[in-house]
């Protein structure tokens, strides 16, 4: 079963940037405000929903991956069936 940060190699690069340049910011205070704590797959969609409204439900996980990509952030799978992830705390923002 696929969570919301499964790697989707098959997303065109266009619209990942498209919707990273809408979404991006959003993540990325996410990650800053949680920095050393765990969380839901569902919290970071709740926070890109306050931040920017309306977006695709797998949108932000896929940005959040591309992120981790371009390591722009860290994050590792603390138990993948229940979405639950943890960021590094200050200063850890290199990909893991």
């Amino acid at each position: 079963m696929k969570t919301l940060f499964d790697d989707d190699h098959d997303d065109d690069p266009a619209e990942r940037q498209r919707v990273n340049d809408r979404i991006g910011g959003a993540i990325l205070d996410f990650c800053r405000d949680h920095a050393g704590q765990q969380f839901h797959g569902k919290d970071l969609l709740a926070h890109v929903l306050a931040q920017v409204g309306e977006v695709a439900p797998d949108s932000p996980g896929r940005i959040l991956r591309d992120l981790r990509r371009r390591r722009k952030i860290s994050y590792r799978v603390v138990r993948r069936r229940d979405s639950l992830y943890e960021l590094p705390g200050h200063g850890g923002n290199h990909a893991s």
